[in-house]
């Protein structure tokens, strides 16, 4: 009979255990650290190509999405050309995508990341981006802000996060980028701006809230985007862009466990969906 108790007890006890040991996350609770899922069960070699393909293409998108719209606004509208101007730019957008694709590939609990923000923020003190007073201060918020996100005894890593996130993606490097290479910013570029807004509130939903009250939101932050679609350009990609949205919508609720896969795909879904409507 002791036997079988003690199974029991070792039964129940491995039941509120991951497969790696680490306890298994309370579904209900107010407390931010059990709001954020365990998905990958066993850490990664960082010589894994595992490990570096989610890396490598949440970067590129992110890159993507920040310098296709305001050179591609600034070329088309205003008939701009590329300036190297923009040097500086692009090592603070490198290492600042790498941050951010460290910070949601590792659970929001990056130490590494630290690394590429500091980076990121010397770039900001190069003298083409510091001349620029609100240019500088804009970039600078944006990188405290990855900071502070990570910090889960803050507890933004809900709705406030997710509307501080998606605002200064979006408001904060492509307006950095439009300015340093055209030296003013227009207001209809500003508008311009609000469909990327609501493809981050979005698409970064899951990333940042993924549990019930996120999948609940995300009812709304797909109608929202979805609205900011057609509100912008109404054309044959339309129905791509919706069959992206529809995918990632769905694959929040799946319940296969494929880690950084899933957040890989949420931002490369997110890439492809406004090179569509902004081509």
């Amino acid at each position: 009979m002791d036997n079988i108790k003690t199974d029991k007890n070792n039964y129940d006890f491995q039941r509120q255990q991951l497969p790696d040991g680490r306890k298994m996350p309370r579904r209900f609770s107010l407390n931010a650290f059990d709001h954020r899922p365990f998905e990958q069960f066993a850490r990664l070699d960082k010589m894994d190509w595992r490990f570096w393909t989610p890396l490598v293409v949440i970067v590129t998108s992110l890159n993507i999405v920040w310098w296709y719209l305001p050179l591609h606004y600034s070329s088309h509208t205003l008939q701009v050309p590329f300036t190297w101007q923009l040097a500086p730019m692009m090592g603070y957008t490198l290492t600042t995508s790498i941050a951010i694709a460290l910070i949601i590939t590792q659970n929001f609990r990056s130490y590494l990341s630290y690394l590429f923000i500091v980076l990121g923020t010397l770039f900001t003190f190069t003298s083409l981006i510091q001349t620029r007073q609100e240019i500088f201060w804009l970039l600078l918020l944006f990188n405290a802000l990855l900071i502070i996100i990570q910090q889960l005894w803050l507890g933004i890593q809900n709705i406030l996060g997710l509307l501080l996130f998606g605002a200064l993606a979006t408001f904060t490097i492509p307006i950095a980028l439009f300015y340093v290479q055209n030296d003013f910013i227009t207001q209809r570029f500003l508008i311009y701006l609000l469909p990327v807004f609501f493809s981050f509130f979005f698409y970064f939903t899951p990333i940042i809230m993924p549990n019930p009250n996120g999948r609940k939101l995300s009812i709304l932050t797909v109608a929202l985007f979805i609205v900011a679609i057609f509100s912008h350009h109404v054309d044959f990609g339309i129905i791509f862009i919706l069959l992206f949205s529809c995918a990632a919508f769905i694959l929040q609720f799946t319940k296969a466990k494929i880690g950084n896969w899933q957040n890989m795909l949420y931002v490369l879904l997110q890439m492809i969906s406004l090179i569509i409507m902004y081509h």
